[in-house]
């Protein structure tokens, strides 16, 4: 709670100590583990992008669900945005969003900008040791539009031949770490979090990683437990309204930040680059019929409301009962 109060005084005070800037901007991030931990990595970044230059101040809104940060760049309430790639590239696609930088990791010393899935169960399921074992059991993800901590593990369970809905059930936790508790607790057979978040909660001893079982361990250059293939991290973008000149100014900035600068640390990133290819983004989604290649639900007479069941064949007979009596009438 203290770090919580400390946080929201250094929104108002940088919004304070910044009244007589141009204009302020609104920076949307993805707070995927709480508004708490979406304030502790971006704040600094925001609060670097402000030392950096002296036209412009930055308001941090950490955005929960994926269709209150859509409604929000629709409405333009946000300038930019600070999300994961599956999103990113919906907001491109259907808000007029531009993805201006990619965000850079460091694990074991090696800089990437991609990531993958950690697909795992408990360590003592001696039942499940590949995605077609999660048949007839539960699978657990942060939420069905979750990109590292659902659709990747997902498409890796499709492609084993099964069926979310049918073959198994899912359910969706809010959280990543919640997923972890989950699938510890017995609650999920199996679950899907984005890579490093595993080694992350066992540096801070939530859990003993000798106690999980990562399903179809990669060894593929990412220094992390994980299970799927590599796609690009997550994006900066800049909303439709944003100008180019803006847009310059904070991806030089931004792209020049020291490598042992203050505000990666704090961030728990390792900077920022160009853009990079997205296009496995659009494969995935491609794949599972999801996000951008959602298809619409066609609705037979079973998916009818019991009303509409109802007065429906109702009204039909009716009108078969008129036109019988009319035609009667008129033949006589």
């Amino acid at each position: 709670m203290r770090k919580m109060i400390l946080l929201f005084m250094f929104v108002l005070i940088t919004n304070f100590a910044h009244a007589d800037r141009e204009k302020v901007f609104t920076v949307g991030v993805r707070a995927y583990n709480g508004i708490q931990e979406a304030y502790q990595m971006w704040s600094p970044t925001l609060a670097y992008l402000e030392q950096q230059q002296t036209k412009y101040s930055f308001y941090l809104m950490p955005v929960f669900g994926f269709e209150q940060m859509r409604r929000l760049m629709e409405t333009g309430q946000l300038d930019f945005v600070i999300t994961q790639p599956a999103e990113a590239v919906i907001l491109q696609e259907k808000y007029g969003a531009r993805i201006m930088l990619t965000e850079l990791r460091e694990y074991n010393g090696k800089t990437v900008s991609y990531f993958s899935s950690a697909v795992f169960t408990r360590a003592d399921r001696k039942d499940i040791n590949n995605f077609r074992d999660i048949k007839g059991k539960v699978f657990a993800g942060i939420d069905p539009e979750g990109f590292g901590a659902y659709w990747m593990g997902l498409k890796e369970i499709r492609d084993a031949g099964l069926k979310e809905n049918k073959d198994f059930k899912v359910v969706f936790t809010g959280t990543q770490d919640k997923v972890v508790d989950y699938v510890l607790a017995g609650s999920a057979d199996m679950g899907s979090v984005r890579s490093g978040i595993l080694e992350s909660m066992a540096k801070k001893g939530r859990i003993k990683l000798s106690d999980i079982k990562v399903i179809n361990s990669v060894s593929d250059g990412l220094p992390l437990l994980h299970s799927t293939r590599l796609y690009p991290e997550w994006a900066f973008l800049a909303g439709k309204n944003a100008d180019e000149q803006t847009v310059t100014d904070m991806q030089n900035i931004l792209t020049n930040i020291p490598r042992d600068s203050q505000v990666l640390k704090d961030g728990n990133y390792a900077g920022w680059i160009m853009p990079v290819s997205y296009i496995s983004i659009y494969e995935l989604m491609r794949s599972l019929d999801i996000g951008l290649y959602e298809k619409k639900q066609f609705f037979g007479f079973a998916d009818w409301p019991f009303y509409l069941k109802v007065l429906v064949p109702i009204a039909f007979i009716w009108i078969l009962i008129l036109l019988y009596v009319g035609f009667s009438v008129y033949r006589k």
